[in-house]
C-alpha cells in the first residue's frame, strides 16, 4: 500500500472507520492487516457467518452430540423396576398389607442437550443488539443523504438506488437472524433462554469447534472483528477509492478547523461525511451549514442554492453562511491531482450555482453566486495559493504526508469572520 493511501486510512480510521466504506462510490481492495474494518461491514459479515453456520450446528448436535437423559415410567410390573415413592401407588391386599400397585421403571431418552443451543441464542442476541444500533445510525445516514441526492439525472437515480440497496442489506441481515431463531425453535420445540455460559461439555464436532474458534470475535467485536474478517475474507476488504477517501479526509480537517475556532455541532457528522448530507455548526447564536456532496439541479434544494447553467452539479463541500442579503456560499472541492488546469476548473461553481432567493441593489433584483470556489490538493506548500487576483478561486495545500493545519485554518477563518459579521450584525475578529 502506498504511503499516501495508508496515511488517509489511518487518519480517517481515527475519526470513524465508517468513513472507509465505499458508500456511493466505487471500491478498491486492501489488506485487513491494518485493522481497517468498519463496524457495519464487520457486523454484517459476522451475522452472515453465524447464521450460515447454524443449520450445520443443529445437524451435528442432533446426530453426533445427543445427550442421553432418562425419564421415569410408572408400570404395574416389577420387572426391571423399583419401588415407587408415591403414596397413591400403594394399596392394601386381602391381608391388610400395603403393597405397591405401581413400580418405577427408568427408561433412556435421547434428547438434544439445550446448553449449547442456549449459548447459541446468546450469540444471536449480541448480533441483534449490535444490528439494531447500526440500523438506527445507518438508516439516519441514508435518509439524510437521500435529501441531498435529489435530481432526475441518471447519477441521482443510481445514488438513490445505492442508498436503498444499503438499507436492504440491513433488512437482509435482520431476516437472517429471525430465520436462525426459528430454526432453533423448530429443533427443540420449546423456548430457549439465552445463556452467556460456555456449554460444558462443549460439543466436539467440526462446526461447533469452528464456532468456538471465532466466538470471542462475536462477543467482543470492537477488539477482535478485524482479525475475524481477515480470516473470513482472505485478507482483503473493500474500501472507497482513493479520491473519495481524500475528499472525506479533507472534510475531517475542515471540521477540525471550524472546531478550533469555537464552532460546535450537535449531531454526529459521520453520516454526512460518509454518504453526503448537512452538518450544522453553531457559535455565538450564529448558525452555518456544511452541505456535503449536495446534488444541485434547477429544482429547489434545501441548501437554498440551485444549478442554473447545466443540468446538475455536485460540489464536494457547500458552506452556507449568513450574508448581507440572506445567505451566502463558499465552496471547497478537493482533488487528488496537482494539475493546475483542474484546480482552476473549480471556478465553474461561481457561475453555475446561484441562490434561490435574489438580492436587491437599489431596488433591482440581483443573482447571488457563491463568494468563493476553491480546491484542496495534495501540494507541498506552506500557504494557500490564489488562482485569481480577487481571491475568489484558489487552492488549499492539503497533503496527508506533509500536513500543516495553518493554510486550512486561515481559509476557514475568513468564513468564520464573515458568518459572525453578518450573523450578529457586527464585524468580529479573533
Amino acid at each position: 500500500m502506498n504511503p499516501f493511501l495508508q496515511q488517509l486510512i489511518e487518519d480517517l480510521k481515527t475519526f470513524s472507520s465508517e468513513l472507509l466504506l465505499p458508500g456511493l462510490q466505487a471500491t478498491q481492495q486492501i489488506s485487513t492487516d491494518m485493522g481497517t474494518v468498519a463496524s457495519t461491514t464487520a457486523l454484517l459479515k459476522s451475522i452472515e457467518f453465524l447464521t450460515g453456520l447454524i443449520p450445520q450446528l443443529v445437524a451435528e448436535l442432533q446426530t453426533t452430540d445427543a445427550t442421553h437423559k432418562v425419564m421415569l415410567s410408572y408400570t404395574p410390573s416389577p420387572k426391571m423396576a423399583r419401588f415407587s415413592r408415591r403414596p397413591s401407588d400403594y394399596q392394601q391386599d386381602m391381608k391388610k398389607r400395603l403393597l405397591p400397585a405401581h413400580w418405577v421403571s427408568i427408561l433412556p431418552v435421547v434428547e438434544i442437550d439445550t446448553r449449547p443451543l442456549r449459548w447459541l441464542v446468546h450469540l444471536l442476541d449480541l448480533q441483534q443488539i449490535a444490528l439494531e444500533k447500526v440500523q438506527t445510525r445507518t438508516i439516519k445516514y441514508i435518509d439524510d443523504s437521500l435529501i441531498t441526492q435529489q435530481g432526475s439525472s441518471n447519477y441521482a437515480r443510481n445514488d438513490r438506488a445505492t442508498l436503498l440497496n444499503m438499507r436492504s442489506r440491513l433488512d437482509e441481515a435482520q431476516t437472517k437472524l429471525e430465520h436462525a431463531r426459528s430454526t432453533l425453535m423448530r429443533t427443540v420445540q420449546l423456548k430457549l433462554v439465552a445463556s452467556s455460559n460456555l456449554p460444558y461439555p462443549y460439543p466436539r464436532s467440526s462446526a461447533w469447534l469452528r464456532l468456538r474458534r471465532f466466538a470471542q470475535q462475536l462477543i467482543q467485536p470492537e477488539e477482535y472483528l478485524p482479525t475475524f474478517l481477515h480470516n473470513l475474507l482472505h485478507g482483503t476488504v473493500e474500501i472507497a477509492d482513493t479520491p473519495y477517501l481524500y475528499q472525506r479526509w479533507c472534510g475531517v480537517k475542515l471540521l477540525a478547523a471550524f472546531e478550533s475556532l469555537g464552532w460546535i455541532w450537535h449531531d454526529d457528522p459521520t453520516g454526512a461525511l460518509f454518504l453526503g448530507g448537512e452538518i450544522r455548526l453553531y457559535k455565538n447564536d450564529v448558525e452555518l451549514s456544511i452541505w456535503i456532496e449536495p446534488r444541485l439541479s434547477r429544482r429547489t434544494h434545501p441548501s437554498g442554492f440551485i444549478c442554473k447553467e447545466v443540468t446538475e452539479t455536485h460540489p464536494d463541500y457547500l458552506i452556507v453562511t449568513p450574508g448581507i442579503y440572506g445567505i451566502d456560499a463558499f465552496i471547497l472541492d478537493p482533488t487528488t491531482t496537482a494539475d493546475h488546469g483542474i484546480r482552476q476548473g473549480k471556478a465553474k461553481y461561481l457561475t453555475t450555482i446561484e441562490g434561490i432567493a435574489m438580492a436587491k441593489v437599489a431596488g433591482i433584483p440581483l443573482v447571488r453566486n457563491p463568494l468563493r470556489a476553491w480546491s484542496a490538493a495534495p501540494l507541498h506548500k506552506p500557504h494557500c495559493e490564489l488562482e485569481t487576483s480577487d481571491g475568489r478561486t484558489g487552492t488549499i495545500p492539503m497533503h496527508p504526508l506533509d500536513w500543516s493545519s495553518q493554510p486550512m485554518l486561515e481559509w476557514v477563518r475568513d468564513i468564520h469572520n464573515y458568518a459572525l459579521a453578518w450573523g450578529t450584525g457586527k464585524m468580529l475578529r479573533d
